[in-house]
């Protein structure tokens, strides 16, 4: 007796697919299956027998409902813009950094529909044109921040500078979070929404990059561009360009033009006398808690480093472009909600948590969504409580 097959939209499949970040040969050596049967599906000439689909289902991470849908659901999953962001550079976005943006936008999404739902006012953060210059639109949100220079070159670790920009962006309504997206993958990306902008960096990068990683995304949220970012954008390239903006944006909030002139001159760097020593630029870019990558790029914009300084930086500090684990979004030893915490910030819980008092979603749904207990949502609740 044939086997009983189950009539699945071949639509669906595909998109499912695609958000995991897999090719069809990837998903048929996933469910151990030939790579025909993947695409004879998909192409709607034959149908999974139930134990196919359930293989389906469980290396796709999908509800089984979704799968009968006659189209693909208009708001979930991955947007085409984060997908397919030209600063991808030609990374294809891998199964483990489309599972973080995946929660990450449903986060987003539930935070938007709580927000809404109780006729909050949408956010009120700026808006530049790409024809602002980048660097002027920095100095104004840089007023706006109250953050002076001093301040920033006088905290202890790149870990606590993190730290002080995350408040920032979260007292403008910012969702910031930090997301365990794996060595060598994106950045970070950013995604705009009227009542709930996120921006979510990876963890697997060093603080300092994390930190230039932020204000990056921070410029695709001003400029309401969605994307996904996998590399820096060198000067001279893509000038005309929403990433090479938002670099340039990043650069001067964080590397001002004056102060950084200023900073230089103490290690006799000038432009009469450009460096070309990565550990000058080491030592600069630590006073101002910013990757040397960044920094040594933002020397050369200035003519206060040879053209050669970034490739040096780069064979020299490769290794420092990745984390130690100091100030990551997880970490073994500490509970759950601790680490929940360090991942998704604490604007995002406050308002899932006061969402619940309300009635706007159960105890149950929340605890599922953060994948904790339901015991422990109330050890979240004290932690937040103790950090204000």
């Amino acid at each position: 007796m044939a086997a009983t097959t189950v009539p699945i939209s071949a639509s669906v499949l595909n998109w499912a697919r695609e958000e995991a970040g897999l090719t069809e040969a990837d998903l048929a050596e996933r469910v151990n299956l030939p790579v025909a049967d993947i695409q004879a599906w998909e192409a709607g000439a034959a149908l999974p027998t139930q134990s196919q689909f359930s293989k389906l289902v469980k290396t796709l991470r999908r509800p089984s409902a979704v799968f009968f849908l006659p189209e693909p659901p208009v708001a979930a999953g991955m947007p085409t813009s984060l997908r397919r962001a030209t600063s991808l550079q030609g990374h294809k976005i891998g199964p483990d950094e489309a599972r973080q943006i995946r929660w990450a936008r449903r986060l987003q999404g539930l935070v938007s529909w709580i927000l809404r739902d109780q006729s909050r006012a949408p956010v009120t953060i700026s808006q530049y044109s790409l024809d602002m210059p980048p660097a002027r639109a920095a100095g104004i949100e840089r007023e706006r921040s109250a953050v002076r220079i001093d301040q920033q070159t006088s905290w202890k670790s790149a870990s606590a500078a993190f730290r002080a920009w995350r408040r920032h962006l979260e007292e403008q309504d910012v969702l910031v979070l930090q997301l365990s997206m794996g060595r060598g993958n994106i950045r970070g990306f950013g995604a705009w929404d009227d009542h709930a902008p996120l921006v979510a960096v990876n963890t697997a990068y060093h603080p300092t990059a994390r930190i230039y990683t932020l204000f990056h995304e921070f410029g695709h949220l001003l400029t309401r561009s969605d994307s996904a970012c996998q590399d820096f954008v060198m000067p001279g390239r893509h000038d005309g360009n929403v990433e090479r903006w938002c670099e340039r944006f990043a650069a001067a909030f964080l590397l001002p033009e004056e102060a950084l002139r200023a900073m230089a001159a103490r290690y006799d760097v000038t432009p009469t006398s450009p460096t070309t020593d990565p550990d000058k630029a080491r030592l600069i870019a630590g006073c101002f808690s910013v990757s040397i990558r960044a920094t040594a790029i933002r020397l050369q914009e200035f003519g206060l480093a040879e053209p050669a300084l970034h490739s040096r930086v780069v064979s020299q500090f490769a290794g420092q472009d990745w984390s130690d684990s100091s100030g990551g979004g997880q970490s073994g030893g500490s509970p759950a909600y601790e680490q929940r915490i360090r991942q998704l910030g604490t604007r995002l819980p406050n308002i899932l948590l006061s969402a619940a008092d309300r009635g706007q979603l159960t105890t149950r749904d929340l605890a599922d969504l953060l994948n904790l207990t339901t015991g422990s949502l109330g050890d979240m609740r004290g932690l937040l409580l103790e950090s204000g």
